[in-house]
């Protein structure tokens, strides 16, 4: 998908693009060309723009008004002792927000491809506590957005409009969130997806149900609920400095897999050096327990406690323990 199929989404007219204008250098040019083409909006009642100067001549200058936001970012990981899953501009292949949701998370692009083309999208919650990698453009992932929004939602508001209508019903989504999330008994699957749910960004979790689908086909047949029920909303990335892998690996990104030939431990993801799977030697997969070996495979701890969900709860309140 590309900036023309979005246009042709929200029912607009495409503009003339004059030859030789220069987009693309610097940041994506469907990002670029989308600026250039849609007024200041809300798109899908959950995606903003950032709205530069077109084309965009300095990267510098493009980055300058998310400065503090960036900084609030490095702050709130370092509080948790959590690592940012990518650098931030300046640094070489850092992340570059190109906008923001509706519930205050942020939209950047993985800039790790020199070709700007080929920059892919990073979603983070306004907690930072979950990293959404996703292998879209800017476009690609509006246009989702707007395929996937439920019945109802306006794809396209002025500010104003959404202030007076979506806005109400975004809070009132916020609200509920909040709400489900002060539940002491709540469990740990329920609260983990209240979490990515929270995102609220339409056509995350259609996307994240192909991967699983797909994987539960071809490769792996039976897998814990628990990590089915999660991953079916969450297409890998970070949750609370664990990487999770997605299910079906994308060029130069591991997915889902199996460290040994005799399939006895599948790992789901990594965090400080220490490779995340399951013992699955154990039965059915609803009796398989969180495990982390080193790279070298001779150091292996077992959680017999942890399933894949109440690991990952326990690191979102706070506990960055490995034991």
């Amino acid at each position: 998908m590309n900036h023309l199929d979005v246009i042709r989404l929200l029912g607009l007219d495409a503009p003339v693009r004059a030859q030789g204008d220069g987009h693309g250098q610097v940041v994506p040019k469907d990002f670029e060309l989308l600026v250039q083409a849609l007024p200041p909006a809300v798109i899908a009642a959950s995606v903003l723009l950032g709205r530069p100067d077109v084309p965009v001549r300095s990267l510098l200058d493009f980055t300058d008004e998310t400065a503090l936001r960036l900084a609030d970012m490095e702050e709130s990981l370092r509080t948790r002792e959590h690592e940012l899953p990518l650098s931030f501009f300046p640094q070489p292949g850092g992340m570059v927000p190109w906008g923001r949701t509706a519930r205050d998370g942020v939209l950047l692009w993985d800039t790790t491809d020199p070709d700007t083309a080929n920059w892919t999208t990073v979603l983070t919650d306004s907690d930072f506590q979950l990293w959404l990698d996703l292998p879209f453009s800017a476009s690609e992932f509006i246009a989702r957005a707007l395929l996937g929004r439920p019945e109802g939602v306006p794809a396209f508001e002025t500010y104003e409009e959404y202030e007076s209508g979506s806005f109400w019903n975004v809070a009132d989504d916020m609200r509920a969130t909040a709400t489900a999330l002060a539940n002491p008994d709540i469990g740990a699957v329920e609260e983990i997806l209240t979490k990515v749910r929270g995102i609220g960004v339409p056509g995350v979790r259609q996307y994240a149900e192909e991967l699983v689908d797909r994987a539960v086909k071809e490769s792996f047949g039976a897998l814990p609920a628990d990590y089915l029920a999660i991953m079916r909303e969450f297409p890998g990335g970070v949750i609370s400095g664990i990487r999770v892998f997605p299910v079906v690996a994308r060029p130069a990104t591991p997915g889902l897999r199996w460290l040994d030939e005799d399939r006895l431990f599948l790992q789901w993801g990594e965090a400080q050096g220490q490779m995340f799977g399951w013992l699955t030697g154990q039965g059915s997969p609803e009796n398989w327990r969180i495990a982390y070996t080193d790279p070298s495979g001779t150091a292996l701890t077992h959680l017999e406690d942890q399933t894949f969900s109440t690991f990952l709860r326990r690191r979102t309140r706070g506990n960055n323990s490995l034991f």
